[in-house]
């Protein structure tokens, strides 16, 4: 199943690059914390900063889930070194978890066994990432709190998403 879902994201991350030649950044790598997984970035420059989306396939709760944010690069550390930058962005997820309980505001819920339990919410995006000069490889420090609303009744807040990424920059 793992294989199928990681499949299906690669085939999805090459449809998204695009076919002509631009002034484009790209990064693949993978992303550890609460929320952990795979992720695709694409930026371009866009006046004093640079605007793009970030799409990362997850893998939390045992389950699988899509995410996609609009992200922005600030260079406002440029004067501490030009290979630091400030992200910010906003996005949403859907997936599902396979799980046998489930924390809602506060309380926790147990079911006798697993359950499948689809889900969909909205994330905010922070973070600071460090490229290194001479080999292509970004390292990130982000914060990614989300909401979510995980089917048949359940609402969840998640603060804490704080993450470290690699990712190799093309």
């Amino acid at each position: 199943m793992h294989r199928i879902i990681l499949s299906v994201f690669v085939l999805l991350m090459l449809t998204a690059m695009p076919a002509a030649a631009q002034a484009e950044n790209r990064q693949a790598g993978m992303r550890f914390g609460y929320t952990y997984g795979l992720y695709y970035q694409v930026t371009a420059p866009a006046g004093n900063s640079e605007v793009g989306a970030l799409m990362m396939a997850s893998f939390r709760k045992g389950g699988f889930q899509a995410t996609g944010l609009r992200i922005t690069y600030e260079y406002a550390l440029g004067s501490l070194s030009p290979d630091f930058k400030l992200v910010w962005g906003y996005g949403g997820h859907v997936g599902f978890m396979v799980t046998d309980n489930v924390t809602s505001m506060g309380e926790d819920y147990y079911f006798p066994d697993e359950r499948f339990l689809p889900l969909i919410g909205a994330d905010g995006y922070a973070g600071i990432e460090y490229t290194i000069p001479p080999i292509p490889v970004t390292l990130t420090l982000s914060y990614k709190p989300f909401v979510e609303m995980i089917t048949p009744a359940f609402f969840r807040f998640v603060p804490y998403d704080f993450g470290f990424s690699v990712a190799y920059t093309f």
